[in-house]
């Protein structure tokens, strides 16, 4: 805050915007910095304060102002999330500097949640980074999502808390109060369907996995998931132009994707399908995009199977469709397999060249088990749809041997860094036969739960047999 000299005119020169003596010349009315009182005091005959006394003025450095408001400028800043450590760094400095009020308070202790490390067990920005990188810039603009990020700290902080990861009384309080906030922006039609009243949302999402309970994380009993996908229908668009409601609209809607799997409450149409997850969402030019558009399709197909069941209609047309998918799936798994165990030097096209092999590598782990996932949900499908056909029974067994592998060596990432992995195990738990298979994959399941929840638990027996039965011919033929 540098002091810049000011006029030396009097206060009511000052307040009347006139000039010192340098422009008294050129017209009359200017203060004449005379003492005791100037010429244009004494002919009105008021009081005169301050003639001749020089006076600063303090301003802000607006530079980091600028920076933080416009962070896309950066080159840096279109890198993946999860390569993005010197960004996230830059943000944290830039914000440091504005003095401090409850808003940069708040936006601080986001940024110092989303520091970069290379440890990435807790890690928030490794997990969710893509949309929490922008979120800093957007507090104090929306009482949800300030209410949401004060919820989200607080839960991380508890769970990231290796000796205790219960539930705290601030942790819980704080997340009633977001619950408050969001209820009054969902219930005021102007910032109900606003961006930033989605993103607190899709916040609370995260703090539901924090908190808990964690029955039903993935069966769809908690109804947050439920709730996403009627903001998401009441939506039905968004702006292509912003990157941030991409990122929002593009996270969100792949959580709802996944849940839709388990939850037969979340129902779309196919044209609904399409607009949520479209192609200016989820480009198909990376393996991972076209697994995710494989993804979109598969809550169509089991609504139309159940359909088809209960009015006794043909399911051929149902069976190709799903069996197209099934083999863009799995030709889409041998390319993500192919990164996974690629030397680094060959996947630079995808990484820039500040990125550690190590995160490079983690990065492929997570894109092979969400692909493993979607590929064993197809599989498991077509098995119920299809009847008896002996290469699906060969690739669940395959594919259940590759899932054992990758969560052993992602297990160095738990609990948070390599949660994706729980979904990944409940599908190939639902999809294997073989009892020994089972039994093993039950075993590591148990692993990741117990390490997510924070204690020594079993895995709920229930939730996995009910998942099980959504997926199966069984639940398929009761419609």
């Amino acid at each position: 805050m540098p002091g810049v000299p000011s006029s030396r005119a009097c206060d009511a020169c000052r307040k009347q915007r006139k000039r010192a003596k340098s422009d008294y010349l050129r017209n009359g009315y200017q203060c004449d910095l005379s003492k005791p009182s100037c010429s244009r005091c004494s002919r009105l005959r008021i009081v005169c304060i301050g003639s001749g006394q020089q006076r600063y003025k303090f301003k802000e450095d607006a530079r980091s102002f600028h920076a933080l408001a416009r962070p896309e400028a950066d080159p840096e800043w279109k890198h993946p999330h999860w390569l993005r450590t010197e960004t996230i760094t830059t943000q944290m400095v830039q914000i440091s500097r504005i003095r401090s009020n409850e808003k940069t308070l708040l936006a601080n202790a986001l940024i110092e949640k989303l520091t970069p490390s290379e440890d990435l067990r807790y890690q928030l920005a490794w997990t969710f980074g893509d949309l929490l990188a922008h979120i800093p810039r957007r507090i104090g603009s929306n009482q949800a999502l300030d209410a949401s990020v004060a919820a989200l700290i607080a839960a991380h902080s508890h769970f990231s808390t290796p000796l205790d990861c219960s539930a705290t009384y601030k942790s819980l309080v704080t997340y009633s109060h977001a619950l408050k906030a969001l209820r009054a922006c969902l219930d005021n039609p102007v910032t109900a369907l606003e961006s930033n009243t989605v993103c607190a949302v899709m916040l609370l999402l995260i703090c539901q996995s924090f908190n808990g309970p964690h029955q039903g994380m993935w069966t769809g009993s908690t109804g947050h998931g439920q709730g996403a996908a009627q903001i998401l229908k009441a939506r039905g668009h968004y702006d292509t132009r912003d990157e941030f409601e991409r990122i929002l609209f593009r996270t969100l809607s792949t959580a709802v994707l996944f849940e839709a799997l388990v939850n037969p409450s979340i129902s779309f149409s196919p044209e609904e399908w399409k607009t949520i997850v479209g192609n200016e969402l989820v480009s198909t030019n990376h393996p991972g995009g076209r697994m995710i558009q494989c993804l979109s399709y598969i809550p169509s197909i089991m609504q139309r199977v159940r359909v088809a069941i209960e009015e006794r209609n043909s399911l051929n047309d149902l069976v190709a469709e799903t069996r197209i998918q099934y083999r863009i799936a799995k030709t889409t798994l041998v390319a993500l397999q192919g990164l996974l165990y690629a030397d680094p030097d060959q996947i630079n096209a995808w990484t820039p060249a500040t990125a550690s092999s190590k995160l490079i590598h983690a990065h492929y782990q997570r894109l092979y088990s969400t692909g493993l996932t979607i590929t064993i949900v197809l599989n498991c499908i077509l098995k119920a749809i299809s009847g008896s056909d002996g290469d699906l029974v060969v690739e669940s067994t395959h594919f259940c041997k590759d899932v054992l592998l990758l969560a052993e060596a992602a297990a160095i990432y738990r609990p948070l860094g390599s949660s994706y992995m729980i979904v990944c195990l409940v599908a190939a738990w639902c999809n294997t036969s073989d009892e020994g298979s089972k039994a093993n994959v039950e075993d590591m399941l148990c692993e990741y739960w117990s390490a997510f929840v924070g204690q020594d638990t079993q895995v709920p027996r229930k939730e996995l047999e009910r998942t099980s039965q959504l997926l199966s011919s069984l639940q398929l033929q009761k419609g």
